[in-house]
């Protein structure tokens, strides 16, 4: 199953094995010696999710990173750019294809009134094809009209702190709408949100739920 070839990394950040393709996505606070990236995928310009420490730390003369234009115009090395609703097919990775899905706020706002996470900056999750099992990262987002796109997938991981982005009770509503075979809660811990953030969310959510441990 797909969910067995993914670890959470902590916050946000995760790391996908697709058969001999090790794919991240907003790696940030990783391991020193974490296992060389393949392929990272990067949704938007946050420094808790996009660490060029990190990404530096993981990566190898071959490695390539996915990330919206506006971060991909800041990175060295081999970068694509994509935007919501793009496709790209690494060809170096047989059986794995990364569609980019709008995220954005509606209502996260900071003391001026202006969204955390704006649609027109761009940021996107992840929809993750591999080998014909989607995995859905959702980046930092609200509920949205975009989620439509990814009904049905394998795995939803999904946010729910609140303040910049979906609260527990909105993340659940997010996995009513998606409709997951298995919904994993994020964008928790150390960092920012708690175990009770999880644990609601997992009370509140009408499909399988899977919190999971942090991988070292």
């Amino acid at each position: 199953m797909l969910i067995d070839s993914v670890e959470w990394l902590g916050h946000s950040g995760f790391r996908v094995r697709a058969a001999r393709t090790t794919i991240y996505i907003d790696p940030y606070r990783v391991a020193k010696d974490a296992v060389p990236a393949d392929l990272i995928l990067v949704t938007h310009g946050h420094y808790d999710h996009f660490s060029p420490r990190d990404i530096q730390a993981i990566s190898h003369k071959d490695t390539w990173l996915v990330a919206p234009a506006a971060v991909s115009e800041l990175a060295g090395g081999r970068v694509m750019s994509i935007a919501p609703g793009e496709v790209v097919e690494p060809e170096f990775a047989h059986g794995v294809s990364i569609g980019a899905v709008a995220a954005y706020n509606t209502s996260k706002r900071d003391a001026d009134g202006k969204l955390f996470h704006a649609r027109e900056a761009g940021g996107v999750g992840y929809d993750v094809n591999i080998r014909g099992e989607r995995l859905y990262h959702a980046g930092d987002t609200d509920v949205i009209p975009e989620m439509d796109q990814v009904t049905g997938v394998d795995v939803a991981l999904l946010p729910v702190s609140g303040t910049y982005v979906m609260t527990a009770e909105e993340a659940a509503e997010a996995a009513r709408r998606i409709q997951p075979r298995l919904a994993v809660p994020m964008h928790w811990g150390e960092h920012l949100g708690t175990k009770e953030d999880a644990d609601r969310f997992a009370e509140l959510t009408p499909v399988p739920v899977a919190i999971m441990d942090v991988s070292s």
